[in-house]
């Protein structure tokens, strides 16, 4: 049961992920205080917003993606020794995009003034 409930959040969580960075660089994820990159160089304007976005899409998706692929093996294996692993890959996956992404954006938006 333990197994079900952790791939379901990684599952979520890297579905969500991937779906923000879908919508980054077509601009339909427009500035707000819920969700994005909320970094204080990026909602400077909505310029420097849509730039950020689009940056880090590519990134913010392939983390986005593995997290999802993890969770689906958490779900077929349960938390035996592969599964834990999985679960620490979809983990590092997502902390490494978000970190990337996030830095990524904070250097585009602020370029832009």
């Amino acid at each position: 049961m333990d197994g079900i409930l952790v791939g379901l959040v990684l599952v979520v969580a890297g579905a969500v992920t991937t779906w923000l960075a879908w919508l980054g660089p077509q601009r339909r994820l427009p500035p707000n205080a819920v969700a994005g990159i909320r970094l204080p160089a990026t909602r400077r304007s909505d310029e420097a917003w849509y730039a950020a976005h689009q940056a880090a899409a590519g990134p913010l998706g392939v983390g986005g993606g593995a997290t999802v692929a993890c969770g689906l093996g958490v779900l077929f294996t349960g938390l035996d020794s592969i599964g834990w692993g999985l679960v620490i890959v979809g983990l590092a996956a997502g902390a490494a995009s978000v970190t990337g992404t996030t830095t990524l954006s904070f250097c585009v938006a602020r370029s832009m003034y």
